[in-house]
């Protein structure tokens, strides 16, 4: 017998030709599509995710010690602070002057920068009310005038609004690359504004952080009045987020109509108005109501383009 044969071994058969089936595989323009969908997938997923404590409901990224808020990734915003004038009290050529100067303020914001009215009505401790009015002193012969005219205003702050500050801001905002350009853009920005609202008749000042970080502390804070304890060289050794000392004790949105932050409850009204002109009587009503109210304008230009 062969040795390569073995009794009762089958014969091997030949193995047939089989073709491999082709690797399936994804082209470059269908890999793109896939990458682009997952990437909208993820951000969809972030952003249905809810908070799950009062911090993270405060959505602004970061407040720099200058005022600069970073809002977004690269959407950036300043702040300015400004007051009450006269304006019924002035004569009709006086009144017409402030509101060229007005629309000159208004005319100066192109659409590459937004901007908002920022009204606050919120009642606040004793000593928070008669610290508005505190006038330094100066080490002068005037000393006594500033002491006594600071007093006055405080005594008929007292008797006049029942504990509520109302305060008047200005919020204008501009799309970045990063904190440098921002500051560069904003701080000019700034500076125009508060320069027109000097011609109008108004004192006004850009906000620092620490200034607009106790806004919002007494603006989520409404029903303790607590004061706003905060520094930056605090926030640097604690390792916390700014967010922990401005946010309340929690917020709840369970309701249809309203919504609780911390132990005061609050409603949103929502008015949207495309007109040439807006009539300062409805906010004046609205801001004269001695309560904790918040009126915010946010304002849009557009270009207008000629017709040919």
């Amino acid at each position: 017998m062969n040795k390569k044969q073995k009794a009762g071994a089958a014969k091997p058969k030949p193995q047939e030709n089989k073709r491999m089936p082709e690797k399936a595989g994804l082209t470059l323009p269908e890999k793109k599509r896939l990458a682009e969908l997952k990437r909208v997938l993820a951000g969809n997923s972030k952003e249905q995710a809810k908070p799950d404590t009062a911090q993270k409901t405060i959505t602004f990224k970061k407040m720099y010690r200058d005022g600069i808020c970073q809002v977004a990734d690269s959407y950036y915003t300043k702040m300015v602070e400004f007051y009450d004038i006269n304006y019924d009290l002035l004569e009709v050529e006086d009144q017409a002057d402030i509101l060229e100067e007005y629309s000159k303020l208004i005319n100066y914001f192109d659409p590459s920068i937004k901007f908002q009215l920022f009204l606050f009505n919120r009642q606040v401790s004793e000593q928070a009310l008669a610290e508005q009015f505190d006038i330094s002193l100066q080490g002068d012969a005037f000393d006594d005038i500033r002491d006594e005219y600071t007093q006055m205003l405080k005594h008929q702050s007292a008797k006049g609004n029942n504990g509520i500050i109302k305060s008047k801001y200005l919020i204008f905002g501009m799309e970045s690359a990063g904190y440098r350009e921002a500051k560069s853009k904003l701080s000019n920005i700034e500076k125009d504004v508060v320069h027109n609202l000097n011609n109008i008749g108004t004192n006004a000042r850009g906000l620092d952080g620490k200034e607009r970080l106790r806004i919002l502390h007494e603006y989520f804070n409404q029903g303790t009045m607590e004061p706003f304890r905060f520094s930056f060289k605090e926030l640097s050794e604690s390792g916390k987020s700014v967010k922990d000392y401005i946010a309340p004790p929690g917020f709840d949105f369970r309701y249809p109509s309203r919504f609780k932050s911390g132990s005061i409850y609050g409603s949103v009204s929502y008015l949207d108005m495309i007109a040439p002109k807006f009539t300062d009587e409805m906010v004046k009503k609205l801001l004269d109501i001695d309560d904790n109210l918040t009126l915010t304008m946010h304002v849009e230009t557009c270009v207008l383009l000629g017709r040919k």
